[in-house]
């Protein structure tokens, strides 16, 4: 496992050093963030990797993925969910503000003891962020919002939600010129 986590390292750093782009049309989007809340008898781990396509400069659209894992005490719960997401970036300096809109479609299996409840849930988050670039490839992102969720069946929930996560920007041009060097 630690020979792949370096290796995965190595690719992403050489892949960063290699191209180069930000936010321009034609470019693309993929990173992500992940959660991991512990306290006695309760734990919480969220996975959501994302990609995107610059269909304009500063317009990035794509897809989400969400997985989250819970366990409090006997109760157990795996959210799977998927959706679009959309992003308009601000400015072109390596602190770059941002408009975020995404929703996500999923289902939710919660188990307590030898009884198992499936659900359908929605998601929604409407907010801002700030990507800050530690280098011409790679932003370190902040994003804060409103978060709308609802279960089948349940209540819905609403509330204020925070995320960091990274993401690394390709560009085909910074590649075609990388290998043109050669």
């Amino acid at each position: 496992m630690r020979k792949q986590l370096c290796l995965l390292t190595v690719l992403l750093v050489v892949t960063a050093a290699t191209v180069s782009a930000q936010t321009e049309k034609g470019d693309w989007m993929v990173g992500g963030n992940f959660a991991l809340n512990t306290a006695k008898n309760n734990a919480v781990f969220s996975l959501t990797p994302s990609a995107g396509y610059f269909f304009a400069r500063n317009f990035v659209g794509g897809g989400i993925f969400s997985f989250t894992y819970s366990k409090q005490g006997d109760a157990k719960s795996t959210s799977v969910g998927a959706g679009p997401f959309a992003r308009y970036y601000f400015g072109n300096s390596h602190l770059k503000p941002m408009v975020v809109a995404e929703f996500v479609f999923g289902n939710t299996a919660d188990k307590l003891g030898t009884e198992k409840v499936n659900s359908s849930y929605r998601s929604m988050l409407l907010g801002g962020g700030l990507a800050a670039f530690v280098n011409e490839n790679v932003a370190i992102e902040t994003i804060a919002g409103y978060n709308r969720s609802k279960r089948e069946d349940f209540d819905g929930s609403n509330g204020f939600a925070l995320k960091v996560g990274f993401q690394v920007y390709l560009s085909p041009r910074g590649m075609l010129d990388t290998y043109k060097k050669r």
